[in-house]
């Protein structure tokens, strides 16, 4: 594993995961470039803090977990080496960055809410016809991380660094990857209102999509709202039934039909949360490694990464206007 020390968030999620996964063994980890992070931190393995020590150490695949702007040429190194990569979203900072090149070895990018149960049953029901035709997809996502102290600083908060996606590339990547999962079909044009509030950066933005198939669909993402939290809920509604998954309750799937009223989902306690996000990481770090042996899997690969970044230039480009995705 590259990055993930040093009290990052995310890094300790990844290492659980993949042990839980039983599919892999930490057997070598740079989890900081600062030689007094990566000394104290304790993986149960070896570590270092130039990951390029990485690159000739038999690895069979590597999860990077690092700063944006530090993906890609970590990955083509590790590539280059024949190491299987695990790689955070955004893949990048821009597409540019990634639209000229294409791994030779298995590939992932993790996005890790297509992993959850109750999203891998959706998918079967709209691919089985369950919903009737699909007409409309709506997916919101409300967060307060940008309105947080020290918000403003840190590695997020500088497009130099994340690039300019701000919450497109945190949320909004999820999000289209989300419901073209989901789905199986395709946004091919979108219409995008992004806003900066608080920071020099999109922190809220508002799309409507277009599909291949004919639906429509329309996504709302931000990070300065008050209590947003798990905010995360999709709607899709065919011509038939509806499906309703909220993350706050993530084992609950609803399908529901004309008139027919059913409560809100329950949210889970805390604990139970923190256990089902895990559980799904675990999830696509078992398909990460079917991948990485040449087996069928449902893990996100390197064009579901390339995709996420033509959604966030698309919509930084549209303004207001229907471009194409």
């Amino acid at each position: 594993m590259v990055g993930g020390g040093g009290g990052a968030k995310i890094g300790p999620v990844h290492l659980a995961a993949a042990r839980q996964s039983g599919a892999f063994e930490l057997v070598r980890a740079a989890p900081s470039s600062r030689p007094e992070v990566a000394a104290t931190t304790d993986w149960g393995c070896p570590v270092t803090s130039d990951w390029r020590e990485l690159l000739s150490a038999g690895l069979e695949a590597v999860s990077i977990v690092t700063p944006n702007h530090l993906h890609m040429e970590m990955a083509r190194a590790f590539d280059a080496a024949g190491v299987a990569v695990i790689c955070d979203k955004p893949l990048a900072r821009t597409l540019a960055e990634v639209a000229d090149w294409a791994p030779a070895r298995p590939f992932v990018v993790t996005y890790n809410y297509s992993a959850y149960p109750a999203v891998r049953e959706a998918r079967r029901l709209v691919a089985e016809g369950a919903l009737g035709e699909l007409q409309l997809v709506r997916i919101g996502w409300a967060q307060d991380g940008r309105l947080k102290p020290g918000a403003a600083e840190g590695w997020r908060a500088d497009p130099l660094r994340s690039g300019p996606g701000g919450t497109l590339g945190d949320l909004g990547t999820h999000c289209i990857h989300l419901a073209e999962f989901v789905t199986g079909d395709r946004v091919i044009e979108l219409n995008a209102e992004v806003s900066g509030f608080h920071l020099p950066l999109p922190t809220d933005a508002t799309t409507l999509w277009r599909f291949a198939g004919g639906a429509r669909g329309s996504l709302w993402v931000s990070q300065v709202v008050p209590g947003g939290g798990k905010g995360l809920e999709m709607w899709l509604a065919g011509t038939q039934r509806s499906l309703r998954w909220r993350l706050d309750a993530p084992e609950e799937l609803q399908l529901l039909e004309v008139a027919e009223f059913v409560g809100a989902a329950q949210a889970v306690p805390m604990e139970r949360w923190d256990a089902c996000f895990t559980d799904a990481f675990a999830g696509l770090y078992a398909e990460a490694a079917r991948a990485v042996r040449g087996e069928a899997s449902l893990a996100p690969g390197y064009a579901d990464g390339v995709r996420g970044m033509r959604f966030i230039e698309a919509a930084l480009a549209s303004r207001g206007a229907w471009v194409g995705l």
